[in-house]
C-alpha cells in the first residue's frame, strides 16, 4: 500500500504526518522546534515542488509513505490518482490523506511568511509554534490512517 499525505505546500502538515507515520517523530511527545526543522522536507518545499510526489519512507507494516504539495486543489490528487490507476490498470492500492484539516492559523501564517514571502526567520518561528500546537491533531490523523490501513489489510490480504 502507498500512503500519500497531501496539503497545500507539501512542507508542513503533510511532512509532520509522514514523519509520525514512518516513526521519525514519536506520537507520544510533541517535537521541539529543532526536531521539526531537522525533518526532511519540513519548511523546504518551494513553488517548483508542487505536484511532485516525494517519498518519505516506510512504516512498520511495509507501506510506502509519500508527501505531496497540491496547492488549493484538495480534490485533485484523488481524481488524478484514481484516473491513472484506472487508465493504466494499476493494482497497487493507495490511500490519499488530506492533512489540511490539522492546520491552524499559526501554521498558515508562518508557512506563508517562510515559503511565500521568503521571511524564514519569523516564518519558521511561527510555523514551528503552530506545528507543535497542531501536533496532537496530526498524531490522531495518522493513527486513524493506520487503523484504516490495518482494517483494509484484514479484508483484502
Amino acid at each position: 500500500m502507498k500512503v500519500i499525505y497531501h496539503c497545500f505546500g507539501g512542507t508542513h502538515s503533510s511532512v509532520l504526518a509522514a514523519a509520525v507515520h514512518t516513526g521519525r517523530l514519536s506520537p507520544d511527545r510533541v517535537p521541539s522546534p529543532d526536531d521539526l526543522l531537522s525533518l526532511p522536507l519540513y519548511d523546504k518545499q518551494d513553488g517548483q515542488d508542487y505536484g511532485r510526489l516525494e517519498p518519505y519512507g516506510q512504516d512498520e507494516s511495509g507501506n510506502e509513505v509519500f508527501v505531496l504539495g497540491r496547492r488549493s486543489y484538495a480534490q485533485a490528487p484523488e481524481i488524478v490518482f484514481r484516473g491513472l490507476a484506472s487508465a493504466f490498470n494499476l493494482e497497487e492500492p493507495f490511500k490519499l490523506v488530506d492533512t489540511a484539516i490539522t492546520l491552524n492559523w499559526k501554521m498558515k501564517l508562518g508557512g506563508y511568511l517562510s515559503r511565500g514571502l521568503k521571511l524564514q526567520g519569523i516564518g519558521r518561528l511561527i510555523v514551528t509554534w503552530g506545528s507543535r500546537r497542531a501536533y496532537p491533531r496530526v498524531v490522531a490523523l495518522v493513527e486513524s490512517t493506520k487503523k484504516d490501513l490495518s482494517a483494509k489489510k484484514e479484508r483484502f490480504p
